[in-house]
């Protein structure tokens, strides 16, 4: 079977077009935002994914959550088949071990987008919340022994129920926390920041028809792909590998090594952590969607700036 052709063109256009949705979606989030966390420092991040669960397009204002994103809706499709989604379902989640998170500040919230009674794509966005309970205000602490310290634990729930808010849920996730008005604002803005990437996403497919545009979306991930492999295979072939040191596992203990190896094969990456330090007592450790986004960042920032951030870029690189 021969490799597909790409017009150039109409992809730079659907890109273009996808980017569009998400640099819309982010402005909204900042912008209708009531923390400072979000509309200032701007510690967010928007996405728009396939029906399948393929990211195709992220505005990322940090790199950490090219990881907490995907995670998260990774976790969603596990907890909530497609199969079990209604029209007008929103899910959100925290936590780093039972939904694929980052740090339980970050609360991400997911929206299926239907077309004709099918998923064709899940409109997302995490945004690093200013404070979720927890032992210390802004739920962060180096020296915290549990995640049971850090705030309130959020597996995947459903928020929006076939287009019904579940205001005991958004309260109860609410008075959990130091700023509840705050928190319940926030988390209306990410659902509604969803909805606007969701009709955006309706008019795009009204406009090409849905096998056009998934068509498209096969293109442009091989497409991503096919580009980040070129990049691997202008590298010259081995194993390096390099190590650095925490000064400490958090409660002040021995440095703690960071060690990796990097082996390049043909146009294959892969990236090795064995020989790092164990489990920190503190809370130092980094959940498996983290230490994802850290390596997929560097992969783009070092081989190929400009490449698209979709799903293309992560099946290049084995972790």
């Amino acid at each position: 079977m021969g490799v597909r052709m790409f017009d150039p063109i109409a992809m730079e256009v659907f890109s273009n077009r996808l980017l569009s949705i998400t640099e819309d979606m982010n402005n909204t989030l900042v912008r209708s935002s009531f923390s400072t966390n979000i509309k200032e420092r701007r510690d967010c991040s928007v996405g728009l994914f396939d029906g399948r669960g393929r990211l195709i397009a992220q505005g990322t204002q940090i790199p950490l959550h090219l990881g907490s994103l995907d995670g998260s809706v990774t976790a969603v499709l596990a907890a909530y088949p497609v199969a079990k989604m209604h029209e007008g379902d929103v899910f959100l989640c925290n936590d780093p071990y039972l939904a694929n998170g980052t740090h339980l500040p970050d609360i991400s919230v997911v929206t299926p987008v239907f077309i004709d009674g099918v998923v064709e794509f899940l409109a997302a966005n995490v945004g690093h919340h200013a404070d979720v309970g927890g032992a210390v205000p802004g739920s962060i602490a180096g020296g915290s022994r549990s995640i049971f310290e850090e705030g309130i634990r959020l597996p995947v729930v459903r928020i929006v129920k076939a287009g019904e808010l579940d205001t005991e849920m958004l309260n109860l996730i609410a008075h959990n926390t130091r700023d509840p008005e705050e928190r319940s604002l926030d988390l209306r803005v990410q659902i509604a920041t969803n909805e606007r990437g969701a009709t955006a996403a309706r008019e795009l497919i009204a406009q090409m028809g849905v096998d056009a545009v998934r068509r498209s979306i096969d293109d442009i991930i091989a497409y991503t792909q096919r580009r980040i492999r070129n990049r691997i295979a202008e590298l010259k072939p081995g194993e390096y590998s390099f190590t650095n040191y925490l000064d400490d596992d958090g409660m002040g203990g021995d440095p703690v090594p960071i060690a990796v190896t990097v082996r390049v094969d043909g146009d294959r990456l892969s990236v090795d952590f064995t020989g790092s330090g164990k489990e920190a007592r503190g809370a130092m450790n980094m959940p498996t969607n983290a230490l994802n986004a850290c390596v997929y960042y560097s992969v783009k920032a070092l081989l190929d700036p400009e490449l698209l951030p979709n799903a293309g870029l992560f099946e290049a690189v084995s972790i």
